[in-house]
């Protein structure tokens, strides 16, 4: 099975500490062997598994780009697979960059291609990348670009949301209001929200909009907590805005226990320790078993901490060695294998629309840090197809017209749900 597959890349590398050289940092258009750091031209040989990655090397998100190619080539290290070869495009941080990149790459007869980073760049390639049959795995988060041969390995703030508000619904949890930006994303959170309360018997019952830019949310909580109709709240931010929205909602009354507080994995982006609002308060993590080891060879090798980002660059080349050793003209249903694989932050697997699916843990904010209070099965459940909910329940809406802002969540979150029929 593949998970087996890429398991047997973890259990080595765990077992292998110590025993690795400091790599050098590959050139672009460079390709590179699995185990070897070494420049290269295994790209031209018919026996090898092909894979193109496509990073932003330069251009203003270039530290992310660079991160990203350094844990693909700890991957490599690790996965001692002779038939799998990377080569690294510079997407230059642009969409237009990315077209030119993988171009560039489907002069090589590549198989696979990990990356781009940026909504933008994945959205120039998608529909040429489908049109030949060459899956495109990527990091973008953002759902617009995905499907059609478009994956994602990014954590997916749908399933953040529909696992957080199921573990809620489990600890009797009827009612909720969302806090969230008015933007985009903002929208996106609201709509995930409706969904998966709907799908767990509950409710929102309140929507509050608010600036992205602002740190001033008084008078918005002011007018949410009026009447109190709701027994949980969800904040999806981070940082200062974070914090600031739970004093704010601590000088209102809004406490637990009499209410739950909700996040997704940005929570663990703040140091949460002493909002005292926020003790008790939950959120969804990814697997840390495997945190370690990453972390400090990253560290070893090249010489700062990781961002999180980066581990799906490895998760990414340990897959590519799986499919590697898989049959060739049936790529996308060795993607799409139900049992998932087994990757740095836990278990995961792909859908035939792009999205994904992790076994991801919950974590509970206290004055002693966190502590987890459900860990995920590593295995997953068989998938279900929900029948389409039909959202009937007006949250009120504050911080922007309700007429407007009611339209486009049920017109938007009904097609959804039509559409996905599941998270």
């Amino acid at each position: 099975m593949l998970k087996k597959v890429v398991l047997s890349v973890f259990l080595f590398v765990l077992c292998a500490c110590g025993q690795l050289s400091t790599p050098r940092a590959p050139q672009n258009n460079i390709s590179w062997r699995a185990g070897s750091f070494d420049k290269s031209d295994h790209f031209g040989q018919t026996d090898s598994f092909k894979v193109a990655m496509l990073l932003p090397l330069s251009g203003k998100a270039s530290t992310f780009g660079k991160g990203l190619q350094n844990a693909a080539m700890m991957a490599l290290d690790d996965a001692k697979n002779d038939s799998l070869v990377v080569r690294f495009y510079n997407t230059e941080s642009s969409p237009e960059g990315a077209l030119k990149a993988f171009n560039e790459a489907l002069n090589e007869d590549v198989q696979l291609i990990l990356g781009p980073l940026m909504a933008g760049e994945v959205a120039m390639i998608g529909s040429e990348a489908k049109s030949r049959r060459i899956p495109v795995i990527s990091f973008s988060t953002s759902p617009t670009v995905l499907g059609n041969g478009v994956y994602t390995l990014g954590l997916l703030s749908d399933e953040q949301i529909e696992r957080i508000i199921s573990y809620a619904a489990g600890l009797n949890r009827q009612k909720i209001a969302v806090l969230t930006a008015n933007s985009e994303a903002g929208m996106h959170i609201a709509r995930s929200a409706m969904k998966a309360a709907a799908q767990n018997h509950m409710r929102v019952t309140k929507i509050g909009f608010y600036d992205p830019s602002t740190l001033e949310f008084s008078e918005l909580i002011k007018q949410m907590s009026q009447d109190k109709n709701f027994d949980t709240v969800l904040i999806a931010e981070t940082g200062s805005r974070l914090k600031a929205m739970a004093g704010t909602f601590g000088y209102y009354d809004i406490t637990a226990p009499d209410v739950l507080f909700l996040g997704t994995s940005v929570w663990d982006n703040t140091n949460l320790t002493k909002e005292t609002t926020l003790y008790g308060g939950i959120y969804p993590v990814l697997s840390r078993n495997h945190s370690e080891y990453f972390n400090k060879k990253y560290k070893d090798f090249f010489g700062e901490t990781p961002n999180p980002l980066y581990v799906y660059a490895y998760d990414g080349v340990a897959l590519s060695s799986a499919l590697s050793k898989t049959d060739q003209n049936n790529l996308y249903q060795a993607i799409e294998d139900p049992e998932g694989f087994a990757g740095m932050n836990g278990s995961f697997r792909l859908f035939s629309n792009g999205t994904n699916e992790h076994n991801l843990n919950i974590v509970e904010v206290s004055s002693d840090g966190l502590k987890t209070v459900d860990t995920a099965s590593s295995q997953f459940k068989p998938k279900i197809d929900f029948e389409p909910v039909l959202l009937n329940d007006r949250p009120e809406i504050f911080g922007l017209a309700p007429e407007k802002i009611l339209t486009d969540l049920f017109s938007e979150t009904q097609k959804q749900n039509t559409y996905f029929g599941m998270f």
